[in-house]
């Protein structure tokens, strides 16, 4: 079978394919230019629903990819690696749901009497506040008593949680088969689609220089979301573990909240700094005992921001801080809490395409964290010339 990929990528020629010439570059109107991007920010706004998905399912392809290939040198189809590999992720996504389940259920209906009964447990019992409570509370019991009968009226509730779960039921289920079936398709498909994106150069140079970005972009975007899938794993599996020698409840699902929430970083850490905060002084009847949860969430994020994650990804992959927050906070607005944990990956492909293309090297430079960047470390660019393409750094 012919793969023109993998001819290109070891630099022998081919002349069956056809030639399909750029598009000449032109100089566009700042207007357009502004209203392109205006529809870009609507469409990704109004169509989360279905870009969600897509998105979800991209990732797992990249970061899958890698094992697909290892195995087709095995002989075994790609087809069958893709059906094995979806099938594991999604039979793990459903064994965690149904054993978390029960435990966020029972936390989320006892939470309103916890947090009553922390608010009475942290407002003293007595002084000027509380004295004009019972003011208060006595003034209110004597106008009852002379104030006429109100006529009874009718409330109606809207619906509860559960109604709320059932409605969005058959979204979620499409949403689902979204990520299945697509991811499935982009693991089989193997270098069709890269393929097809190679007629798009002028010449010979051009299509390997395709080939070449394609393949630093799918390698690198794959070693930084398996690297930080694994970080968050272990993330989560040290603060469930403390959490249970402290005698928290329930540490397996506060585990799985922060290795979750940790890829939204600053973000992800602040919420759950506040709701393993929350959640201790509701269980923990001393104050002291109680910051002892949070502060070793802090002491292992702190490790793990410093000091693991630097030394797993390495400086290549350093981006702005600066970047990084707006990053979670615009794709947070855009898609919600799917958008702002997907919020790094997005900046860091972004990232990675700019570092590879000459065009884009200015924008990649803002994404960039320079200053965790030394010369040798800089990411390697495939320059076009005008007769062969060669790697600059």
């Amino acid at each position: 079978m012919y793969e023109l990929p993998a001819k290109i990528e070891r630099g022998v020629p081919d002349d069956r394919q056809p030639r399909f010439g750029m598009m000449a570059s032109t100089r566009w109107p700042v207007a357009v230019v502004w209203l392109t991007a205006l529809a870009v920010v609507y469409t990704l706004y109004f169509a989360d629903s279905l870009l969600v998905p897509i998105a979800v399912a991209v990732f797992i392809s990249i970061t899958c990819s890698p094992v697909v290939r290892f195995l087709a040198r095995w002989r075994i189809p790609k087809s069958l690696s893709a059906a094995m590999i979806v099938g594991t992720i999604m039979s793990v996504t459903t064994l965690a749901v149904l054993a978390l389940a029960g435990p966020a259920e029972k936390w989320l209906n006892d939470a309103p009497r916890a947090i009553r009964g922390l608010q009475d447990k942290m407002l003293p019992a007595k002084g000027p506040m509380a004295d004009f409570q019972e003011l208060a509370d006595e003034v209110n019991e004597l106008g009852k008593v002379d104030a006429p009968k109100k006529t009874p009226s009718v409330v109606i509730q809207g619906p509860g949680m559960l109604e709320n779960v059932v409605g969005g039921l058959p979204s979620m289920l499409a949403s689902v088969g979204v990520v299945i079936f697509l991811s499935f398709f982009l693991m089989a498909s193997g270098d069709s689609i890269l393929r097809k994106a190679t007629r798009c150069g002028r010449s010979w140079s051009e299509r390997r220089r395709i080939v070449l970005i394609a393949r630093r972009v799918q390698s690198d975007m794959s070693r930084y979301l398996a690297a930080v899938t694994l970080i968050n794993f272990l993330l989560g599996a040290a603060v469930a573990l403390s959490l249970h020698l402290l005698g928290m409840p329930n540490p397996l699902l506060w585990g799985v909240m922060v290795a979750v929430l940790n890829f939204a970083p600053y973000v992800g850490a602040l919420v759950s700094a506040a709701v393993l905060t929350l959640v201790a002084l509701t269980t923990f009847p001393n104050i002291v005992e109680a910051l002892t949860v949070p502060g070793t969430f802090i002491v292992l994020t702190i490790l793990e921001g410093q000091l693991i994650t630097p030394a797993v990804l390495g400086r290549r992959m350093a981006l702005n801080p600066a970047v990084v927050f707006v990053s979670v906070i615009i794709w947070g607005w855009l898609w919600g809490i799917a958008g702002a944990l997907m919020a790094v990956p997005i900046a860091t492909g972004l990232k990675v395409v700019c570092d590879h293309s000459p065009t884009l090297g200015l924008f990649g430079s803002f994404l960039r964290d320079d200053s965790k960047v030394t010369n040798a470390q800089k990411p390697a660019r495939v320059w076009q010339t005008s007769r062969r393409s060669v790697v600059r750094r």
